[in-house]
């Protein structure tokens, strides 16, 4: 107790005088290295924070070591004096209402931050060289599984510090069709979609008055909205981000651009639709950078929608979303009640037998698959395998969905199967992150798929002519 009164003193202390003190913020920049504490709790854990100092603020990310968790992007950085303050409630989904992650003193010399986690746990950070490094499978075989089926695709990518996982997985998928079309394979942005949707979904949120959603996350309807209206473009083109040498990291600006919705939310009187979606991309290029108009590839001039036309040549009409839910009947169509669903998308609803159907009908036929689903249980060392497998039933599966631990988390390419020695079936997914050691490729077990999937993308031809038969039109 007289540890946390002294502690308290001193930031009251540091507070009061903080208008004299000086800007040390360039002496946080590098790595600090702790583990909370917790007097009789199971709650210790490694804490990594990774602070820059850049354009004359401070940037900054966390790791957890013991968890297996890398590249939370810190909402806020700052520093009062020798006080340094750290938010992440919106990265880690807090309410408004929590503490700040951490508070800490910065002590002399430098190289120790005393301080506290979550406004009730010490941590003392001391400055590292270590660098937390996740495990990546390149190669989608792994040992004692046989491969029964994986379709030709591209190289895994990296969404690196983004939300824009649900681009990222479209991405490939497109680029997956591509090559079934017969196309040579191509490298396509994945931030060349964010744009537009982030534009679109900004005009939801002020026409609606700030009740519609806006963030990071979104579906694979928006990744084909914008294809469809603007075409694609190569990686090796349009990165999305200024600095070539950069990692994706969208915490400044998503800030931004939630700043910006809600004054216009706000706003009465002077409100247009051609100012506030100007000044929503004026945000979105100062992060990722301006598209261009035309550009040349491999030696022809293209725009963005001339070379969707000629190296893509999908249909974005020809791909349907596909859910099991019992709350809405069968073999119709509804709007899914998710928060990403901003735009009151459609999807087409299958008796769970039907649903998993259509998912190996359209692997074992060249068709790969865009998966939704939830990633909080079992999803780590490159699998994802539920904790205590069970067999998967309707009521099971929509129980899950109802009390919500099953919920609408990441996105992921899957391109084929494989079983284990006992003959049991796993799918082979393309993964853009490396959480819990699931970077590149991963499997995931069949049941696992049935009970923690949101909802699939595939191509119209890819179900069953007798399932089609069935469908509500």
């Amino acid at each position: 107790m007289k540890n946390i009164i002294y502690i308290s003193l001193i930031f009251m202390g540091i507070g009061l005088k903080a208008n004299a003190q000086p800007d040390n913020s360039g002496s946080l920049a590098g790595s600090w290295m702790g583990k909370s504490e917790s007097k009789g709790s199971s709650l210790e854990e490694s804490v990594l924070f990774n602070f820059e100092l850049k354009n004359g603020s401070i940037k900054g990310a966390m790791d957890f070591p013991d968890k297996r968790i890398k590249g939370i992007a810190l909402d806020k950085v700052w520093m009062v004096g020798d006080t340094v303050f750290a938010d992440a409630r919106k990265s880690l989904g807090w309410p408004a209402s929590a503490p700040l992650i951490f508070k800490g003193l910065l002590e002399r010399g430098d190289s120790t931050i005393l301080g506290w986690w979550g406004g009730d746990r010490q941590l003392k950070l001391r400055r590292t060289n270590y660098i937390f490094t996740l495990k990546t499978n390149t190669n989608p075989n792994i040992a004692g599984f046989k491969i029964i089926k994986l379709i030709e695709s591209t190289p895994c990518k990296d969404q690196q510090t983004t939300g824009d996982c649900w681009s990222f997985a479209t991405t490939s998928f497109i680029e997956t069709e591509a090559i079934r079309l017969g196309k040579m394979p191509v490298i396509l942005s994945p931030m060349f979609f964010v744009t537009p949707t982030y534009i679109d979904k900004a005009e939801h949120y002020i026409r609606r008055n700030g009740s519609s959603y806006f963030g990071e996350g979104d579906l694979t309807f928006s990744v084909l909205k914008a294809y469809k209206e603007y075409g694609a473009i190569p990686e090796m083109v349009y990165a999305g981000k200024n600095e070539a040498d950069a990692k994706h990291d969208h915490a400044e600006m998503n800030k931004a651009l939630l700043d910006k919705v809600k004054y216009y939310a706000q706003s009465h009187g002077d409100l247009t639709p051609v100012q506030y979606r100007k000044e929503v991309d004026d945000i979105l290029t100062q992060t990722m950078g301006k598209v261009p108009d035309t550009f040349v590839y491999d030696g022809k001039p293209f725009s963005p929608k001339s070379f969707a036309a000629e190296m893509i040549g999908i249909n974005p009409d020809d791909y349907v979303e596909i859910a099991s839910f019992s709350h809405h009947p069968f073999y119709s169509k509804f709007a899914l009640e998710i928060e990403a669903n901003w735009n009151n998308n459609y999807y087409v609803n299958l008796p769970l037998n039907d649903f998993n159907t259509v998912i190996d009908n359209a692997l074992m036929h060249n068709y790969s698959v865009c998966w939704d689903g939830d990633i909080y249980e079992g999803y780590k060392d490159g699998f994802a395998v539920l904790d205590n497998d069970k067999i998967i039933t309707q009521e099971i599966r929509q129980a899950a969905f109802d009390n919500r631990t099953t919920e609408d988390v990441h996105n992921m390419h899957i391109i084929g199967m494989a079983e284990n020695e006992k003959g049991r079936k796993f799918y082979i997914i393309k993964n853009s992150s490396d959480n819990n050691d699931c970077g590149g490729y991963l499997y995931m077990s069949r049941e696992y798929l049935l009970l923690k999937t949101i909802s699939v993308m595939v191509h119209i031809n890819a179900i069953p002519r007798e399932l089609k038969k069935k469908l509500v039109k």
